[in-house]
């Protein structure tokens, strides 16, 4: 019970059950499987009225007979016929990882003409078995008989599951420190007795394993004192088993928690935050609807946060990001906050209201970019105060956390006072100094037109300006401002929208593309 086994089409899965079926063959014995794929199966271990195990998924069942599948290979076997063949290809990839701009990077290691032609297999010491069939380890001595080197070993996507097994290779390979299981269903079985430890691991990739998390913890815990690195993606952690068991691995530098069932911000948080050397936290595809600020105290050393492809709808979850005092890398894509917005606008919105971030989405920040960002979010505040009764300003203010610093810190764009006693009108009369250039090939005339607009135009009154001068008619060209030649352009993307709004200012530049 309980062993791996692969099809003939290279599909994976657990036998749950071995015996007869009562509607086929009495004497034949058969295996039920639960597939890893859950659509692999016709059932969830019930037929014809008879239940026989019960599967995680309702098609992910099926009965097969045993010499149907394999039940895998030993390592040594496996290293043999993929470094000591002819035939095989000379670079391979070993996996993938997350990488602190929230993507995934490919891991290639040497293959077999590289070996033969530059070192022996008895000193290599990076080497991919990515499914490969292993199921076991083999005998003692077996594998460091062969390579004791190995530094960097990738076994995803095999059929092995127990992690008494795995723990053979901290007796193999003493020099290992970075490890790959993913896609290997494992079993927490190691004895407490047993002293075993990986003793240099600092990475180890756990994705798709369908451990629980108390069960990775006492692992890592107990079997990885140096680990650093730990990526767990794709394991249905929930907030639950989260909060009710922080994870107890002070040495933790990178946790991935990617595409798992998290949704509650707080939970995370209370659970992670304490981790005194955390630097990067990567929490990609969960249910993540908002942020609040946390105890200033949790996550002293978070440098980079991802949170693409989640849930986050509001503004003040950004807000909420300048909590992480170390935060400096934020990667953020896929949520309804961004949906309607353009790149250059959202960009220029979350290096605005995140005071210590250098790069975003992996781009960096300059500091030119950032102050045409703070500036133009600062001219966007003001613009929005003078639509609401001084009495309302407090309100208003709640959900730009940073007014006052920015304020403070561009003192000429535009003051409180000013506002205040200049009113709705002083500011609707106030005009700016633009230069339109011309980026469409269907305009009349190339030439550049400057112009003085008031802030309180519409961008529909400035489309007709445009489409007097080059031709354009108001749906077949779009408008968008820069502050100068070098800065980001932002959409004019709202036609009732008042420019103003957009932080057109003096000297800039109103850029003429077509729809």
């Amino acid at each position: 019970m309980n062993k791996r086994v692969q099809d003939a089409d290279g599909y994976r899965g657990t036998v749950r059950y071995e015996g007869p079926i009562h509607s086929k063959n009495g004497t034949q014995v058969y295996w039920g499987v639960e597939w890893d794929e859950g659509s692999r199966g016709k059932h969830d271990g019930e037929t014809d009225g008879k239940r026989y195990f019960q599967t995680n998924h309702p098609t992910s069942g099926s009965f097969v007979v045993p010499d149907r599948v394999t039940l895998g290979v030993g390592i040594a076997e496996a290293l043999k016929e993929r470094y000591m063949q002819n035939e095989a290809a000379d670079v391979r990839v070993a996996g993938e990882v997350a990488t602190s701009s929230g993507n995934s990077k490919s891991i290639q290691l040497v293959g077999v003409h590289k070996i033969q032609e530059k070192q022996e297999l008895s000193i290599i010491c990076k080497v991919s078995l990515e499914a490969c069939k292993i199921a076991h380890l083999g005998t003692e001595g077996e594998l460091s008989g062969l390579a004791p080197n190995i530094i960097e070993l990738n076994l995803g996507f095999n059929l092995l599951s127990s992690w008494n097994e795995v723990m053979k290779l901290s007796r193999e390979l003493p020099n290992l420190e970075h490890l790959i299981l993913s896609g290997n269903v494992l079993v927490n079985d190691v004895s407490p007795e047993d002293p075993s430890v990986f003793s240099n691991v600092h990475v180890l990739v756990m994705n798709q394993t369908s451990m629980s998390w108390a069960d990775i913890l006492h692992v890592c815990r107990t079997r990885f004192p140096a680990l650093r690195e730990l990526y767990i993606s794709s394991n249905i952690i929930t907030n639950a088993m989260v909060q009710e068991m922080p994870p107890p691995l002070p040495s933790l530098e990178l946790l991935d928690l990617s595409h798992n069932q998290l949704s509650d911000w707080i939970s995370i948080a209370s659970a992670l935050g304490p981790l005194p050397h955390l630097k990067q936290l990567v929490l990609n595809g969960n249910a993540i609807a908002s942020i609040e600020r946390v105890d200033p105290t949790w996550f002293p050393e978070l440098a980079v946060v991802s949170l693409s492809d989640n849930l986050l709808a509001g503004w003040s979850s950004i807000d909420a990001l300048n909590g992480l005092k170390a935060l400096q890398s934020l990667r953020l894509t896929k949520n309804p906050l961004l949906a309607e917005m353009s790149q250059g606008e959202s960009r220029m919105l979350i290096v605005a209201r995140i005071q210590s971030l250098l790069v975003f989405n992996s781009s960096e920040i300059r500091p030119k970019e950032r102050q045409d960002a703070e500036q133009l979010y600062l001219k966007r505040i003001f613009h929005e105060l003078v639509c609401f009764p001084e009495p309302e300003h407090p309100k208003v203010l709640t959900n730009h956390p940073r007014y006052e610093q920015l304020s403070a810190l561009y003192p000429d764009i535009q003051s409180p006072n000013a506002v205040k006693e200049g009113g709705p009108t002083a500011l609707a009369r106030s005009l700016v100094h633009v230069t339109f250039l011309v980026m469409s090939m269907n305009a009349v005339t190339m030439d550049s037109m400057e112009k003085k607009l008031p802030l309180n135009m519409k961008v529909s009154q400035v489309k007709l300006l445009v489409s007097k001068k080059y031709g354009l008619g108001p749906s077949e060209h779009q408008l968008s401002f820069r502050t100068s030649k070098k800065g980001m352009p932002v959409p004019l993307d709202d036609d009732n929208g008042e420019i103003g709004y957009y932080g057109v200012q003096d000297g800039g530049e109103i850029l003429i593309n077509d729809a």
